[in-house]
């Protein structure tokens, strides 16, 4: 045994790094929702509040891919 984390270890490990960074992208979201929530009237339907809602849709897709890969598990194969 060469003492290199085996594969598994290596996706639990990733798996936790996306756990430690999903929480930022839900801040990201929060913020620019926030912002949009509080734009005046007259700019709510203006050019930077379809930008701030596309970019509230993306981080979205992002948080929703991320929790599916923390919900995933990889059954590796073992060495004979």
């Amino acid at each position: 045994m060469s003492g290199n984390p085996s594969r598994h270890e290596r996706f639990e490990s990733a798996i936790s790094q996306i756990e430690e960074v999903q929480p930022e992208f839900e801040e990201l979201k929060e913020e620019l929702e926030s912002w949009l929530e509080n734009m005046p009237e007259n700019l709510q339907e203006s050019e930077k509040a379809g930008q701030l809602a596309e970019a509230i849709d993306q981080l979205d897709t992002i948080i929703d891919d991320l929790e599916d890969a923390t919900h995933t598990d990889v059954e590796f194969p073992g060495m004979y």
